[in-house]
């Protein structure tokens, strides 16, 4: 694999993303990854190393800029610091950014989100230009985007976590009718007996094979979309 940090340019400032590869001599898939509450950590890091295994190229936007929250409250408090409209713009920037780079195959793209940030990969799947092929969200509070799914262009899967406190089983049940009734290819998998953080290694609620299963999902959905698989 091929690893680099990168600078990419934004409306008011130059951003700032962990990009991972395959060393290959041809074009690949491009996807944007938008990491949870607690930033570019060694966990979002092996997350993009896994996808870029399975043959994609990776940019892992840094939306705290280098930034690390302290504690919970403090990761908690800057997630919800970039609006929702900032969002949008973000991943847009960051899609035309990796769709220009002679490695990427500029027509295949997917956006990932983890919790807050996947309203944003959502919100991408919305765009008039750079539009995604695929949005993959993880314990996202779809709730807040349900009357938004009928303005989705692009195919839609979910992850989610059946004892999810922060996100209620009655908001997935909701964004997976509006997703149906819009016409929105799309899955959702809800996991039994697993909490909000099932995905992250380094939490008391990370569930194995349970996370090992949302990946393997996960690349299946992103090859069929992506590469016709």
């Amino acid at each position: 694999m091929i690893r680099n940090i990168v600078r990419y340019p934004g409306t008011a400032r130059d951003y700032r993303a962990h990009v991972v590869r395959p060393q290959v001599s041809y074009t690949s898939p491009g996807v944007v990854l938008l990491h949870d509450r607690w930033g570019v950590t060694p966990e979002m890091e092996g997350f993009a190393a896994k996808l870029a295994h399975a043959g994609f190229v990776v940019m892992l936007p840094d939306l705290y800029d280098g930034r690390r929250p302290g504690d919970d409250g403090e990761a908690r408090q800057w997630m919800h610091r970039l609006s929702m409209e900032e969002g949008r713009e973000e991943v847009r920037l960051a899609l035309a950014w990796l769709r220009n780079q002679a490695y990427t195959t500029a027509h295949r793209t997917a956006v990932i989100g983890f919790e807050h940030f996947g309203l944003f990969a959502l919100l991408g799947g919305t765009l008039s230009r750079f539009t995604p092929q695929a949005v993959v969200v993880f314990c996202t509070p779809v709730g807040q985007v349900v009357t938004q799914v009928n303005q989705l262009k692009t195919a839609v899967q979910g992850h989610f976590a059946a004892r999810d406190k922060y996100v209620p089983q009655g908001d997935v049940d909701a964004f997976r009718t509006a997703l149906a009734q819009a016409g929105v290819v799309h899955e959702i998998h809800v996991y039994p007996d697993v909490r909000h953080d099932f995905m992250r290694p380094d939490s008391k609620h990370y569930v194995h094979e349970v996370a090992e299963q949302a990946w393997e999902r996960t690349i299946a959905f992103l090859k069929r979309q992506l590469e016709g698989q």
